[in-house]
Order: structure tokens, then sequence, then C-alpha cells
């Protein structure tokens, strides 16, 4: 997979730049932001996303593993979610249209739990899309918290962001099948977020047969230009709704439908 090379992911920094030589000597860096700054400094422009000039999206996918959604609901959450990528109308946006993508997943329950599926990677060719795909299918279950802390997932889906490759639309995609319990709300995150135009779009898992709870999503939840929720009836439509999702979220705003 034509992923970032491994000093051009958020972990690959800590691990691979976690010092630089300077007169014979290591200097050794506590927090990962100073790597960045040594991977920029060194590697100059158009490292950090994977493209020579530039992205156009960078996409992070934030999948709801808490205690409601059961194993074949977290198989069909996931497994869902990569044959979503693997859709050809998914996949001729990302590559026929020459949407320049860098994509990242994790997986998030309470307050407490945000866990890395998959590191950032960039989708030039159809076996990188497969290969992200497969990453998420394959991904054993972390954690499967009491709680929903939606506001603590949005927190480090944005810390992602701020790391990440710099793309000129940064999307946060969320999925849930409930209201945040646990921690700091969506919104009292939203109202103190970092500047910048990031967009919170969700899918609401359940959300036809529970019309509050999809009200929720988009009063609570979503957030930033074009943002939107879309819903499910359950999980066995949730691969063609993530699809859908998908595809308004790789094509260029203008394209895109902006209301539900």
């Amino acid at each position: 997979m034509s992923r970032l090379p491994d000093a051009c992911t958020v972990q690959g920094l800590w691990h691979v730049f976690s010092f630089v030589v300077e007169g014979g000597k290591a200097m050794n860096f506590q927090r990962p932001s100073l790597a960045l700054s040594v991977v920029v400094l060194l590697a100059g422009p158009g490292l950090a996303s994977g493209f020579d000039d530039g992205c156009d999206l960078a996409l992070v996918i934030a999948l709801d593993v808490s205690k409601s959604m059961d194993t074949t609901e977290f198989t069909l959450e996931f497994e869902g979610t990569a044959n979503a990528l693997r859709h050809p109308a998914v996949q001729s946006a990302i590559l026929e249209d020459r949407n320049r993508v860098v994509i990242t997943a994790f997986e998030w329950s309470g307050q407490s739990h945000q866990a890395m599926v998959a590191e950032w990677s960039v989708l030039r060719e159809r076996k990188d899309i497969d290969t992200f795909a497969a990453t998420l299918e394959l991904h054993d279950r972390g954690g499967r918290g009491k709680h929903t802390g939606t506001g603590s997932a949005l927190e480090f889906a944005y810390e992602l962001l701020a790391d990440g490759p710099g793309c000129a639309r940064s999307v946060i995609d969320i999925s849930s099948d409930g209201y945040s319990n646990d921690g700091m709300t969506p919104r009292e995150f939203l109202s103190t977020a970092p500047p910048g135009p990031v967009t919170v779009n969700a899918l609401v898992v359940g959300g036809k047969k529970r019309p509050l709870l999809w009200r929720y999503f988009r009063s609570d939840v979503i957030y930033g230009p074009g943002a939107f929720a879309m819903a499910t009836q359950d999980f066995e439509d949730y691969q063609q709704a993530m699809a859908e999702k998908l595809l308004r979220e790789i094509r260029p705003p203008a394209l895109a439908a902006t209301s539900d």
C-alpha cells in the first residue's frame, strides 16, 4: 500500500524521528509535535501529505465500539466500512476523479478509550484502498466500554488532524448508535474546538427508527462547512449508508449535497 512513509504517520513520527543527531549527539524528543517539526524541516514540503502538490481531503473515520455494540454489530460496522471503501463508486470518486485522499481510522467508546485502527494512509491506487479496507476488516476489538464519550472521540480526531497531513479539507466521519454519556459532551468540545475549517459528519446507526437520536446528532454533533448526519435502520443497511456518506465526503463540496 502506498502509505505515508513511516516517518510521516503520527505514530511513525514518534518511533522513527524520536531523535536527530546534532554535533554528534542524539537529542531525544519527548513530544511527537517536536518530532513533527523535525520531519518538516528535514523533509521539506509535500512529504507530509504523500502528494507532491498537497492533498484534497484528510479523512478521519471514528468507529464506536462501546458496550451497546455486540459482537455481530461490531463486525457489521467494521466490515461495512471496509466494503463501503471497496464500493466501485467510492473507489471511482477517489481514483478517477483525482481526489487526493489521505485517511486514518480509530475506535472509541468511553471518554478514556480511543485506539488507532489504521494509520494515516495515502490512497493513490486501488490496492491502497483495498489494503486500508482489509486493515479495518481484520481489526480486533480493543475496547468495550460501558459508556459513550462522543466529545472525547471528537477531541481525539481533532488531534489526529492537527498532527496530520494538512490537506485542503479536513473531515471527521463519526458513527455511533447512542447519545454521549461520558465526559464532555460534543457541544462542549465543539464550543472550544481549535479554529479551522474542520467538518464533522455523522452516521447514526438506527437513527431512522430513533428520530430523537438522529435529531441529537444533527443539533449537537455535526459541525463545520457542509456538515450532515445520515441515519440507518440498523446495522444491516450500515454498509450502503456508509458508502453514500463517503461519496458525499470525498467529492468536492460544490458537487456534494448539503442537506438531508
